[in-house]
């Protein structure tokens, strides 16, 4: 995995996109969980070359035309996991303003579709309020919150709790993100806290677990 990290950054930063897409479908391919490309391949790629834009040696448009490129290479494995099934349980998500990052909540919504979840992103820089909305409307059984980026962090933890108090007793909420160090999270509450994707994976595939045994149908004398 450490070559392909290597071999994707390489890529991300030529712009080379069919080499961005060979690496992630090489690995998807051979079998490999996607939570396991995104955390050891994907994130930590982009890690580096946001660590390269820091210091000068990557310009900015390479650092945003990187990301388009992965998105289109994502959406290509969107369609490769296939459609869930109708039984499949409600998963939606996204990242709240100001946070503009698109990729973290993008894997999320992938991570869960090929764990058997009908998971939707709604993007970034939604606001709270129509977060609310979406829950009150769609009735999903999992919500996730991708915090890459926090400006005021008070108004933040004031605009989730508000959030939170309002739909913790209809939907699961679980956090993530770069952006919820542990100081953070003390002031925070949710139903769970992945620090990354393998974790999000096994925390709803136990969840899913749940639902079908609450859902199935009992047997006689059961």
């Amino acid at each position: 995995m450490q070559a392909a990290q290597s071999d994707l950054y390489q890529a991300l930063v030529a712009g080379e996109e069919g080499a961005v897409r060979q690496i992630q479908f090489d690995l998807f391919l051979a079998g490999i969980p996607l939570s396991r490309v995104f955390d050891e391949v994907v994130a930590p790629a982009f890690r580096r070359l946001g660590q390269a834009w820091a210091c000068g040696e990557a310009e900015v448009y390479q650092e945003r035309r990187a990301v388009e490129v992965c998105l289109r290479v994502l959406y290509e494995l969107r369609q490769a996991i296939g459609s869930p099934p109708d039984t499949a349980p409600l998963a939606i998500g996204g990242a709240p303003p100001p946070d503009p990052y698109s990729l973290a909540t993008t894997m999320v919504e992938l991570v869960l579709r090929q764990s058997g979840w009908n998971a939707q992103s709604l993007g970034s820089r939604l606001p709270f309020a129509t977060m609310r909305a979406a829950i009150r409307q769609m009735r999903p059984r999992l919500f996730w919150l991708s915090v890459s980026h926090v400006e005021d962090e008070a108004a933040f933890l004031k605009d989730y709790q508000a959030f939170f108090d309002d739909v913790h007793h209809d939907v699961l909420v679980v956090v993530g993100g770069q952006a919820l160090h542990a100081h953070l999270r003390r002031q925070m509450q949710f139903a769970a806290y992945c620090d990354n994707l393998q974790h999000l994976e096994t925390f709803a595939a136990a969840v899913k677990r749940l639902l079908e045994a609450k859902d199935a149908p009992r047997t006689e004398g059961a």
